[in-house]
């Protein structure tokens, strides 16, 4: 009963040393220069947007780490608040482009964990990729498409394979690029 008025623990370093990370990812070149993806502020979101899906994914395999969860996306959406409003977006438009943001990486999330889910067909990953990582793009090349979902596929396996605690502790390993 006395533990009612607790406050929840912060995990602020631990989802900080994950925001990082995400971001390191997100940032390879070998992104841009061997997969294809636009090197573009729309692209290098994706890039990051896809990292937080595959953390999201795994972490939503355990109900235990929801709020953790919910702090890792709070905090990363934070940061793309500010950058939005560093890279000049006035503080009226801010709050527009942060709710599409908001509303198209859940249905990132959705479609990425689809198209991961066992016995989905590759087409259905594939559409999410050429959507979502090649949408600004006339058309993806085939060969990027095929790289990167080996790519998110290997590390969905990887992230698997990590304990949550340690993810929880605010250390995660993503396979190369």
């Amino acid at each position: 009963m006395f533990g009612l008025f607790k406050p929840k623990k912060s995990f602020d370093d631990e989802t900080s040393a994950l925001h990082d990370v995400i971001m390191e990812q997100s940032l390879l070149p070998e992104f841009y220069m061997g997969y294809g993806v636009p090197d573009t502020l729309d692209g290098r979101y994706e890039m990051f947007a896809l990292h937080l899906s595959l953390l999201a994914n795994r972490l939503a395999d355990d109900a235990a780490y929801a709020d953790f969860s919910q702090e890792l996306y709070d905090k990363c959406f934070r940061n793309i608040d500010k950058g939005l409003r560093e890279a000049g977006i006035g503080d009226m438009g801010v709050p527009k482009h942060m709710k599409r943001m908001m509303k198209g990486f859940n249905g990132r999330v959705h479609a990425y964990s689809e198209g991961l889910t066992k016995g989905a067909s590759v087409k259905v990953l594939d559409a999410a990729i050429e959507r979502n990582i090649y949408g600004t793009l006339k058309s993806a090349k085939k060969e990027h498409v095929r790289a990167m979902r080996a790519y998110i596929k290997m590390n969905a396996k990887a992230l698997a394979a990590q304990p949550l605690n340690d993810m929880m502790n605010g250390s995660v390993t993503f396979k190369g690029a």
